[in-house]
């Protein structure tokens, strides 16, 4: 089925500037519906988004669709840079995609996985670089003075084991008991603790190696 202008009829065939090639009017429909909220703390919420009715790859006002959704994941990340112990209360499974986003922008391929109740691995994250890694990662976000115990370690060392990985890591938005830190340093090129300094210091290094990027793009 061949895909139309809106105003003249004619073949889609839009210029670089997303404009039809025949009539020089933006020729395609482009709506976005409000149909959903994400509970980003309890205090804090975001609407978004999705009417998936436009091709993703015409520029609109300048932007694509992907460019837009890469720099909602900016604003997400930067957003809990400027206001850190808002981690401490935000949504868990939101809290996966924070952790799953950074990672993506420090060149790894990620797979955030489903969601489940059964403990193990939140994130898959792979680098193929000169030496292939793969880390099973988790994300553990507990209310309030709350802590990561053994025992969620201990299910996680079980997880890398079985599947081979390179690494299981850990992350929280608060810290380890005792035990916990033990047990991480006896498997220290197993496994690997990140706690909420960790945290705002990837926060951090994601924001200033996406500056970087971007200003050797216009270099």
């Amino acid at each position: 089925m061949t895909e139309r202008c809106n105003n003249c009829k004619a073949p889609w065939k839009p210029t670089a500037d997303g404009v039809c090639s025949f009539c020089g009017k933006r020729g395609r429909d482009i709506s976005i519906l409000v149909r959903d909220s994400i509970h980003i703390t309890d205090s804090t919420e975001i609407e978004i988004i999705p009417n998936v009715e436009f091709d993703l790859s015409v520029p609109y006002e300048g932007r694509t669709i992907i460019d837009i959704a890469k720099a909602v994941d900016e604003k997400l990340v930067a957003y809990f840079f400027r206001h850190p112990d808002e981690l401490k209360t935000m949504n868990r499974r939101l809290f996966e995609k924070l952790v799953a986003e950074l990672f993506h922008g420090f060149g790894y391929e990620v797979e955030l996985t489903k969601q489940t109740r059964d403990g193990g691995k939140d994130i898959i994250a792979i680098k193929q670089d000169e030496i292939k890694v793969k880390y099973l990662i988790e994300c553990k976000r507990p209310d309030p003075g709350g802590y990561v115990n053994v025992q969620t370690v201990r299910e996680l060392y079980g997880v890398k084991s079985s599947e081979g990985a390179t690494k299981g890591i850990i992350v929280t938005t608060a810290y380890f008991s005792k035990d916990a830190k033990d047990f991480f340093d006896k498997h220290k090129w197993e496994l690997e603790g990140k706690q909420y300094e960790d945290l705002r210091q990837w926060l951090e290094k994601y924001l200033h190696t996406r500056n970087r990027n971007l200003a050797q793009q216009f270099a």
